[in-house]
């Protein structure tokens, strides 16, 4: 295992805790394309879900990360605060369906059809379907 998977907990053989079934990446960064507002919503969301993780000192490595596109994601933290925090699981049932409604509304249903593809594809380690960007900025994934 090089240095990268062992940072980041890419590894083969381990099972992983939760799995995705869209990909929300993809989603987020065609909203951004599309609404400068939704932005200034989640922005505030990431960076108090990422404290509240490092506050109550999660370990995140429990949650693998089964491809290089997925690293930094938000949903590792969120997950690990739906495991471990009964606030965080009443906040979120607050936030969520808005956040679920908006983006639905900004992103179109084919697009929201790709990044299911997407997830199943990182999760069957197949191909990426066409359409996405294989070669992933990650700086700039690290700022959304």
């Amino acid at each position: 295992m090089n240095g990268l998977q062992g940072y980041f907990g890419l590894q083969n053989n381990m099972k992983s805790k939760k799995q995705c079934n869209t990909c929300t990446r993809r989603l987020v960064e065609e909203a951004y394309q599309s609404s400068f507002t939704f932005r200034l919503f989640r922005e505030p969301l990431k960076f108090l879900i990422r404290k509240w993780v490092k506050a109550k000192k999660i370990d995140l490595s429990v949650y693998q990360i089964s491809n290089e596109s997925c690293l930094n994601c938000n949903r590792f933290s969120k997950n690990a605060l739906k495991d471990n925090s009964r606030l965080f699981r009443v906040l979120n049932s607050v936030v969520n369906p808005i956040f679920d409604y908006w983006l639905v509304k900004i992103v179109s249903s084919d697009e929201i059809d790709k990044a299911k593809k997407h997830a199943i594809a990182i999760l069957n380690n197949n191909e990426l379907p066409t359409g996405w960007n294989k070669n992933n900025d990650f700086k700039k994934w690290k700022a959304i």
